[in-house]
């Protein structure tokens, strides 16, 4: 969701500092060790900073009209997210236009980079793994949908990040999807 569909305004750097986790830490994961109280503290914060970002989320350039373009052209989509379910529902609800099959956020786990959410996701839609075109803009998303078996495509507006050499295809726009999926 942030940085593929919308743009990305949370600050995982600050909020690793916030929560005392190391650097390049997996934030989700490293709260699911903490001792509860810590944890609870910990979920709590994340989730403000998620419906912050959410309430003043700007979609990515194109991000409507190809999710638009990707259903009339008959392909089943699906939107998996590392946000609380309520982060999700905030910017769904903002985008009429970002409309899905399903949209399941970390609560409907395993997160990303993960394989089993994409593999249940093609389950649910009925389509192969092999058939299905896994967009995103982090690593955890190439990630999960290479062990997936799907064709991962990156988004990489601005700078190629070193991981870009794991994705089948690395993209510069949401755009560029209608040449990649032929729609």
């Amino acid at each position: 969701m942030d940085g593929t569909l919308i743009e990305p305004l949370l600050d995982f750097s600050a909020i690793r500092a916030e929560l005392e986790m190391p650097p390049g830490a997996g934030i989700i994961e490293a709260i699911e060790v903490m001792p509860p109280d810590r944890r609870r503290h910990a979920d709590g914060l994340l989730l403000e900073r998620e419906l912050s970002a959410a309430r003043r989320a700007k979609l990515m350039p194109n991000a409507g009209e190809i999710i638009q373009r990707v259903r009339k052209a008959g392909l089943k989509t699906a939107m998996l997210t590392r946000n609380a379910r309520e982060a999700m529902e905030l910017v769904l609800d903002r985008f009429p236009a970002l409309q899905f099959d399903l949209a399941w956020s970390r609560e409907q786990g395993p997160i990303k980079p993960e394989p089993d959410g994409i593999l249940r996701a093609c389950r649910a839609l009925g389509v192969e793994p092999a058939a299905t075109a896994c967009v995103g803009d982090f690593h955890y998303d190439i990630i999960a949908a290479n062990a997936a078996g799907a064709v991962s495509i990156l988004l990489a507006p601005a700078q190629r990040p070193d991981f870009a050499d794991e994705a089948d295809y690395v993209i510069r726009d949401l755009k560029d999807l209608i040449g990649l999926l032929g729609i």
